[in-house]
């Protein structure tokens, strides 16, 4: 993939109509079959149950071995929860065992049974389901969160569990377990533990610690790939560290797809995120104080590029250990309403019509994002605040984004603005890494 990325067709990819293309294909194909697959998985082999789900239309499956694709697909879930349970045991128990191998089985497991959402395809002919399994919270049922009562919480690094590691290409790996500090999260099913990454050099030469979400819907953590974005910058020299976002991956919500209860359990469930991987993301660097004796930089990309913007604006209220030295902003927005009403992926997602069904207003809704958006200045000194955009966004408008990095008064050495959309910006990066050479300058520095 990085071959690709880095290619002539890479710089293709790299343009402002990937967005045109893709937004197409996430309500056409990816986002239905999505729901139809999440469905199968809270249903098991019960096809009245799966009906259900869906809401179907009742000659769904007459003409279409119903039940013979949900037994197959029931095989290749169960295949991925057995794979992951005994690499989970392994990588975290006392016992010996051969920890690259269990994790490369849990690897195509998961990517075999993610990739079955294709096999739903031919009941899109006969039904359309809903992008999402909507459970708009209304609007006077919601307790809007203050920011200084949810930050002060206890930080305990020593609640950190640390995996076996396993060593190849150069690179050494392992991961991180433990119990998510947000009272808020502690109350989602699948999302009470949380689950990191960790990607560095293997011969110790890492000279920087860099925490890097990733973006909505995407579980890299589960595909079988050569190589993923976080060995990409560990070969930099940095040593990564790739947080699971709540509601993602290995900590799915069950009857969800990856990612879904951000939008379909909206507005709270967005903000549980936020503020949730924020407070994990300082335990994540109290942890780091302990073990390294390196700076650490946290950096979100497009859904967690909220995360790090609330750690910039209130990391302040956190113990010492727990800031981090610099933050990176990548695919931003400074006022998370106008993702919401102005964003063309919330509208693509049905997510602003959802809202206006259950009775919010845009008007209600700013109320609520002032919570959640940035600070008016930030608790990190500019200097240490980079920032990346796309010129054409308009999933996470770039006006916005821009808007902060002025208001923020950060340097223009720290903005970078390239001519491409939001699905670009990934290769982008891959093709050009000035942005994280920057990042990695004004951390040292810090």
């Amino acid at each position: 993939m990085n071959t690709l990325f880095g290619s002539p067709l890479g710089a293709l990819l790299a343009r402002p109509w990937v967005d045109r293309v893709g937004l197409f294909g996430l309500r056409r194909w990816y986002m239905p079959l999505s729901r139809l697959w999440a469905a199968a998985n809270i249903a098991g082999e019960d096809v009245d149950r799966f009906r259900g789900e869906i809401d179907a239309p009742p000659g769904l499956g007459k003409t279409f071995p119903l039940h013979y694709l949900l037994r197959q697909h029931t095989r290749l879930r169960r295949a991925a929860e057995a794979a992951r349970a005994a690499w989970e045991t392994a990588i975290f128990g006392d016992g010996e065992a051969n920890i690259a191998e269990l994790d490369r089985r849990r690897r195509v497991a998961a990517t075999r049974h993610l990739m079955a959402r294709g096999w739903f395809y031919p009941l899109l002919f006969a039904c359309r389901p809903s992008m999402a399994r909507w459970q708009i919270d209304p609007p006077d049922r919601l307790e809007i969160a203050d920011p200084a009562d949810l930050y002060t919480v206890p930080i305990d690094a020593g609640t950190v569990s640390m995996s076996e590691a396993v060593v190849r290409n150069g690179l050494r790996e392992y991961w991180l377990r433990a119990p998510t500090p947000s009272r808020r999260l502690r109350r989602r099913a699948g999302s009470e533990i949380v689950y990191a990454r960790v990607v560095e050099p293997a011969d110790g030469t890492a000279d920087t610690t860099l925490i890097i979400g990733s973006g909505l819907c995407l579980e890299f953590e589960l595909l079988s790939v050569a190589r993923d974005p976080g060995s990409r910058l560990a070969a930099m020299g940095w040593r990564v560290i790739e947080p699971i976002s709540p509601y993602h991956g290995l900590r799915a919500m069950p009857g969800f797809y990856g990612g879904e209860p951000f939008f379909a359990l909206a507005p709270t469930s967005s903000l549980d995120l936020i503020f949730g991987q924020a407070l994990e993301s300082a335990l994540l660097i109290a942890w780091c104080r302990t073990r390294f004796d390196t700076k650490v930089a946290l950096a979100g990309i497009s859904m967690t590029s909220f995360v790090a913007q609330q750690a910039a604006s209130h990391c302040h209220l956190w113990p010492v250990e727990a800031r981090p030295d610099a933050a990176m902003l990548i695919s931003h927005s400074g006022r998370i309403e106008d993702v919401t009403f102005g964003g063309l992926l919330a509208s693509a997602l049905g997510l602003d019509r959802a809202l206006i069904d259950a009775g919010w207003s845009r008007e209600a809704l700013v109320r609520v994002s002032r919570s959640v958006d940035p600070a008016a200045t930030p608790a990190l000194p500019a200097s240490r605040i980079v920032s990346v955009l796309g010129e054409t966004d308009r999933w996470v408008p770039y006006a916005d984004g821009l808007e902060l990095a002025r208001r923020w008064t950060l340097p223009e050495s720290n903005i970078f603005r390239y001519r491409l959309g939001h699905l670009g910006m990934p290769v982008q990066l891959t093709r050009d890494a000035t942005p994280f050479e920057r990042l990695k300058q004004v951390t040292i520095g810090a």
